[in-house]
């Protein structure tokens, strides 16, 4: 996984101890009323578009550069869904490197929906998915993104289901 200058230079200063970062996912949309998911290359499973924010970056630009990123596709966000955090949201590396992140969950409109594609080395494979056919190797959390994106909700998630 492509990891930033920024985070770099932290590593190299903290080694791998626990770094609290901002994130972004997005939940793609197109007019058919399917999601855009990447086969993830780290852990062989589906999950929506996902990444850090870069020092100085918008939520919203993190958002738009992430997609074009992985997918190749520009998308216009137009709801924040969710805004998650806490020990769910933690992560170790292969590396060793702990991560824990806060993370800003947009629904989101593709601009150009029949460019996608993998565009970088992070995925395997990039697909929309019809909403009743989502595969089956992802994890609860990003089914559940994906159901509170689809509902078009007003209101935004600040606590995901209890486990």
């Amino acid at each position: 996984m492509p990891i930033s200058d920024y985070v770099k230079n932290i590593r190299a200063k903290i080694g791998s101890d626990l770094l609290l970062l901002p994130g972004v996912t997005a939940i793609v949309i197109n007019s058919s009323g399917e999601v855009l998911l990447q086969l993830r290359r780290d852990t062989d499973t589906w999950a929506p578009p996902s990444g850090g924010v870069d020092p100085g970056e918008t939520v919203a630009e993190a958002i738009r550069r992430e997609v074009l990123e992985e997918a190749g596709i520009k998308v216009e966000p137009k709801a924040i869904v969710a805004v998650l955090s806490g020990a769910d949201y933690n992560v170790t590396y292969p590396n060793g490197d702990q991560l824990a992140s806060v993370t800003t969950v947009f629904r989101c409109r593709p601009l150009d929906a029949a460019s996608a594609r993998v565009n970088d080395d992070e995925s395997r494979d990039i697909r929309f998915f019809k909403t009743d056919a989502l595969p089956d190797n992802m994890l609860p959390r990003h089914q559940w993104m994906i159901d509170l994106a689809l509902k078009d909700d007003p209101r935004t998630y600040f606590d995901p289901p209890s486990a």
